[in-house]
């Protein structure tokens, strides 16, 4: 078990990393009265009994909602019943909300918590590797809404965060494996040592052993802490993290928010091939090159595509719509879009890009 104090902007909380630390969690729950407790939980825990559901049993002592965990369930509609619920069991601005999900139940509750009586209490605790490793740190709130992805949302910290390990079991091998290539990415950008660790222990991750995911979502909660502590609202270093995500997202809005064609790993292990290629287009150097080569190795390690023809679909766009979608991202600003390139393997910068055809070359690599 891993127990440490993240520090965002003047916020300063515990976070748990492990196996059985739901009695961490009850004693953290002293300090607020039962009545003024609501649970937030994925609906899969309530329909899925295993050996991981067991743990979640406290869940039945408090008052609580189950919700979908899919991309439907991010929505305005889901907001206004979170607050009808909260209104109905009388829970008051000095009570807390417990999300007990993966991101979309992370991003929604977040944003409830951020809002009900201008704001109350909130503790994460995920449950897949995305919302371990990267959703529910960093203080982002959001729902989807126009079909563009966190349209509506705030910044929001928890007073903890609770990850058992043992939870990450109940992820098929896409979810997991989407969830591993956020920590991936962050690697490329930040720690060189750790890129080529992954790529030795990725056997270790196949079995989903605890004491490597341990270590990997240590690393990953550290790493993304150093980013974002002292960038809250994405003015400077915090844009690293987005290595790989504007592209990515360029596909995602292609495909929609609602299909199981693409995950949202598969399209951030997409646009960090995008990123590679663009990155030695610019630098043409041998350390550029070896960041080309080894992001495909790495990719294709842990189970992601580096291509649109591994896709779960033949739905292929063409470059046109991409580079549309990509200049529109919500992240652009008056003097351009900022994308995030590395000139080797754990070294990183922000760059604005106006040259188009980088970008359709870029895109072009992973047809």
């Amino acid at each position: 078990m891993r127990t440490f104090e993240a520090k965002i902007s003047f916020d300063k909380f515990p976070i748990i990393i492990g196996i059985n630390i739901f009695d961490n969690l009850k004693a953290f729950l002293e300090n607020y009265s039962k009545k003024n407790i609501f649970i937030i939980c994925d609906k899969y825990f309530k329909d899925n009994i295993n050996f991981y559901t067991k743990s979640l049993s406290f869940i039945y002592e408090y008052k609580s909602l189950f919700i979908d965990g899919g991309l439907e369930s991010k929505t305005i509609e889901s907001y206004k019943l979170v607050i009808k619920e909260l209104v109905n069991e009388n829970i008051s601005r000095d009570g807390i909300i417990i999300a007990i999900g993966g991101g979309v139940i992370g991003d929604l509750s977040a944003f409830v918590a951020s809002t009900y009586q201008r704001g109350i209490d909130l503790i994460h605790i995920p449950t897949t590797t995305t919302a371990m490793i990267d959703s529910s740190i960093g203080g982002k709130t959001g729902i989807n809404h126009l079909d563009q992805v966190n349209l509506i949302g705030s910044y929001h910290n928890p007073k903890a965060i609770f990850m058992d390990l043992r939870l990450l079991d109940s992820l098929n091998d896409r979810d997991f494996y989407s969830g591993i290539c956020e920590a991936i990415k962050m690697s490329v950008t930040s720690d060189k040592e750790m890129f080529l660790k992954f790529l030795e222990i990725d056997k270790l991750v196949a079995q989903r052993n605890l004491d490597t995911l341990e270590e990997i979502i240590y690393w990953s909660v550290l790493t993304k802490l150093k980013h974002v502590s002292n960038d809250y609202k994405e003015k400077s270093m915090r844009l690293i993290l987005n290595y790989g995500h504007t592209f990515g997202q360029a596909i995602e809005t292609y495909y929609g928010l609602y299909q199981e064609k693409l995950k949202h790993g598969e399209a951030i292990s997409l646009g960090i091939s995008i990123a590679s290629k663009i990155s030695h287009l610019l630098f043409n150097n041998e350390e550029s090159k070896n960041l080309l080569m080894k992001t495909k190795e790495i990719v294709n390690k842990y189970n992601l595509p580096d291509n649109f023809h591994k896709l779960n679909t033949s739905d292929i766009p063409s470059i046109k719509p991409l580079i549309k979608n990509l200049l529109n991202d919500k992240k652009r600003i008056s003097e351009g879009n900022r994308f995030i390139i590395c000139e080797s393997i754990g070294n990183a910068k922000i760059k604005l890009l106006s040259d188009e055809n980088i970008l359709i070359k870029g895109f072009e690599y992973i047809y």
